[in-house]
Protein backbone atom coordinates (compact mmCIF):
# COMPACT_ATOMS: atom_id res chain seq x y z
CA UNK A 1 0.00 0.00 0.00
CA UNK A 2 1.28 3.62 -1.10
CA UNK A 3 0.69 7.11 0.37
CA UNK A 4 0.30 10.29 -1.53
CA UNK A 5 0.22 13.72 -0.24
CA UNK A 6 -1.33 16.19 -1.87
CA UNK A 7 -0.76 19.78 -1.09
CA UNK A 8 -1.93 23.06 -2.12
CA UNK A 9 0.81 25.54 -2.14
CA UNK A 10 0.06 28.30 0.64
CA UNK A 11 -1.37 31.70 -0.07
CA UNK A 12 0.13 33.85 -3.06
CA UNK A 13 0.34 37.37 -3.67
CA UNK A 14 -2.43 38.54 -6.09
CA UNK A 15 -0.38 39.99 -8.87
CA UNK A 16 3.09 39.24 -10.69
CA UNK A 17 3.86 40.08 -13.92
CA UNK A 18 2.68 36.16 -14.94
CA UNK A 19 0.57 33.86 -13.05
CA UNK A 20 3.39 31.26 -12.78
CA UNK A 21 5.51 34.29 -10.91
CA UNK A 22 3.26 34.82 -8.24
CA UNK A 23 4.88 34.20 -5.13
CA UNK A 24 4.33 33.21 -1.83
CA UNK A 25 2.76 35.91 0.94
CA UNK A 26 3.76 35.83 4.44
CA UNK A 27 0.52 34.04 5.10
CA UNK A 28 1.30 31.55 2.90
CA UNK A 29 4.84 31.00 4.43
CA UNK A 30 3.58 30.78 7.50
CA UNK A 31 0.84 28.28 6.94
CA UNK A 32 3.59 25.68 4.70
CA UNK A 33 5.90 25.78 7.38
CA UNK A 34 2.44 25.30 9.92
CA UNK A 35 1.90 21.78 8.07
CA UNK A 36 4.93 20.07 7.78
CA UNK A 37 4.30 18.39 11.64
CA UNK A 38 1.15 16.69 9.62
CA UNK A 39 3.79 14.70 7.46
CA UNK A 40 6.48 13.86 9.89
CA UNK A 41 5.19 10.15 11.27
CA UNK A 42 5.49 9.16 7.84
CA UNK A 43 7.38 11.40 5.73
CA UNK A 44 7.45 11.73 2.22
CA UNK A 45 11.08 10.59 0.62
CA UNK A 46 10.18 12.22 -2.92
CA UNK A 47 8.24 15.55 -4.18
CA UNK A 48 6.51 16.71 -7.42
CA UNK A 49 6.61 20.29 -7.58
CA UNK A 50 4.55 22.49 -10.27
CA UNK A 51 7.11 24.98 -11.88
CA UNK A 52 5.15 27.86 -10.72
CA UNK A 53 7.26 30.07 -8.32
CA UNK A 54 4.74 29.67 -5.19
CA UNK A 55 4.51 25.45 -5.45
CA UNK A 56 8.16 25.57 -5.67
CA UNK A 57 8.21 27.83 -2.36
CA UNK A 58 5.59 25.58 -0.54
CA UNK A 59 8.03 22.73 -1.43
CA UNK A 60 10.95 24.31 -0.26
CA UNK A 61 9.28 25.39 3.15
CA UNK A 62 8.23 21.67 3.16
CA UNK A 63 11.45 20.40 2.61
CA UNK A 64 13.37 22.42 5.14
CA UNK A 65 10.85 21.61 7.70
CA UNK A 66 11.46 18.22 6.94
CA UNK A 67 15.33 18.24 7.05
CA UNK A 68 15.48 20.01 10.17
CA UNK A 69 13.12 16.29 10.95
CA UNK A 70 15.71 14.34 9.56
CA UNK A 71 14.87 13.46 6.66
CA UNK A 72 16.05 13.91 3.57
CA UNK A 73 13.12 13.66 0.35
CA UNK A 74 13.78 14.53 -3.15
CA UNK A 75 12.80 17.18 -4.85
CA UNK A 76 11.25 17.19 -8.63
CA UNK A 77 9.85 19.77 -10.85
CA UNK A 78 7.26 18.07 -12.66
CA UNK A 79 5.49 20.30 -16.01
CA UNK A 80 2.13 18.85 -16.11
CA UNK A 81 0.60 20.13 -12.82
CA UNK A 82 -0.61 23.61 -12.90
CA UNK A 83 -3.34 24.77 -12.50
CA UNK A 84 -4.51 23.97 -16.14
CA UNK A 85 -3.05 20.68 -16.76
CA UNK A 86 -5.66 17.64 -17.18
CA UNK A 87 -5.54 15.55 -13.78
CA UNK A 88 -5.74 12.38 -15.58
CA UNK A 89 -2.59 12.30 -17.22
CA UNK A 90 -0.92 12.03 -13.64
CA UNK A 91 -3.28 9.50 -12.28
CA UNK A 92 -1.44 7.01 -14.78
CA UNK A 93 2.09 8.47 -14.19
CA UNK A 94 1.07 7.39 -10.48
CA UNK A 95 0.14 4.10 -11.47
CA UNK A 96 3.61 3.58 -12.58
CA UNK A 97 5.50 4.89 -9.62
CA UNK A 98 7.08 2.40 -7.00
CA UNK A 99 8.61 5.16 -4.80
CA UNK A 100 7.02 6.52 -1.83
CA UNK A 101 5.54 8.25 0.35
CA UNK A 102 5.05 10.68 -2.66
CA UNK A 103 3.88 14.33 -2.30
CA UNK A 104 2.43 16.35 -4.90
CA UNK A 105 2.72 20.22 -4.61
CA UNK A 106 0.40 21.74 -7.17
CA UNK A 107 -2.69 24.24 -7.26
CA UNK A 108 -6.59 24.34 -7.54
CA UNK A 109 -8.33 23.01 -9.37
CA UNK A 110 -5.88 20.40 -10.20
CA UNK A 111 -5.21 19.27 -6.60
CA UNK A 112 -8.95 19.02 -5.84
CA UNK A 113 -10.28 17.36 -8.93
CA UNK A 114 -6.76 14.90 -8.39
CA UNK A 115 -8.08 13.77 -5.23
CA UNK A 116 -11.36 13.32 -6.37
CA UNK A 117 -10.03 11.21 -9.03
CA UNK A 118 -8.36 9.32 -6.62
CA UNK A 119 -10.38 8.59 -4.30
CA UNK A 120 -13.94 8.98 -5.93
CA UNK A 121 -13.52 8.13 -9.53
CA UNK A 122 -15.09 11.14 -10.66
CA UNK A 123 -14.06 14.69 -11.36
CA UNK A 124 -16.95 16.56 -8.94
CA UNK A 125 -14.49 17.70 -6.57
CA UNK A 126 -15.95 16.81 -2.70
CA UNK A 127 -13.04 18.58 -1.33
CA UNK A 128 -11.89 21.92 -2.36
CA UNK A 129 -8.48 22.33 -0.94
CA UNK A 130 -8.03 25.52 0.92
CA UNK A 131 -4.07 27.07 0.54
CA UNK A 132 -1.49 24.85 2.06
CA UNK A 133 -3.89 22.25 3.04
CA UNK A 134 -3.06 18.58 2.43
CA UNK A 135 -4.79 15.40 1.72
CA UNK A 136 -3.84 12.01 2.32
CA UNK A 137 -4.86 8.94 0.56
CA UNK A 138 -3.33 5.92 0.45
CA UNK A 139 -4.07 2.29 -1.38
CA UNK A 140 -2.98 1.42 -4.94
CA UNK A 141 -3.20 3.65 -7.78
CA UNK A 142 -4.94 0.55 -10.07
CA UNK A 143 -7.14 3.10 -11.74
CA UNK A 144 -10.00 5.76 -10.77
CA UNK A 145 -11.36 5.48 -7.49
CA UNK A 146 -8.87 2.90 -5.95
CA UNK A 147 -6.94 4.96 -2.85
CA UNK A 148 -8.67 5.91 0.46
CA UNK A 149 -8.77 9.20 2.08
CA UNK A 150 -7.30 9.02 5.16
CA UNK A 151 -7.02 12.71 6.03
CA UNK A 152 -7.35 15.91 4.86
CA UNK A 153 -5.86 19.35 7.27
CA UNK A 154 -5.81 22.70 6.53
CA UNK A 155 -3.62 25.16 8.57
CA UNK A 156 -7.20 26.75 9.77
CA UNK A 157 -7.38 23.07 11.45
CA UNK A 158 -4.18 23.02 13.49
CA UNK A 159 -3.13 24.86 16.29
CA UNK A 160 -0.27 27.66 16.37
Amino acid sequence: MSSIYIMRHGDAIGRAATDAERPLSELGQADAAKMVPSLLEQPPTLLWVSPYLRAQQTAAIVVTGLVQAGHSPKIETIPNITPEDNPFTLVEALADLNQGPLMLVSHNPFVSTLLSLLTEGHTQARIGMATASIACVQGEVTGLGTMDLQWYKAPCDLAI
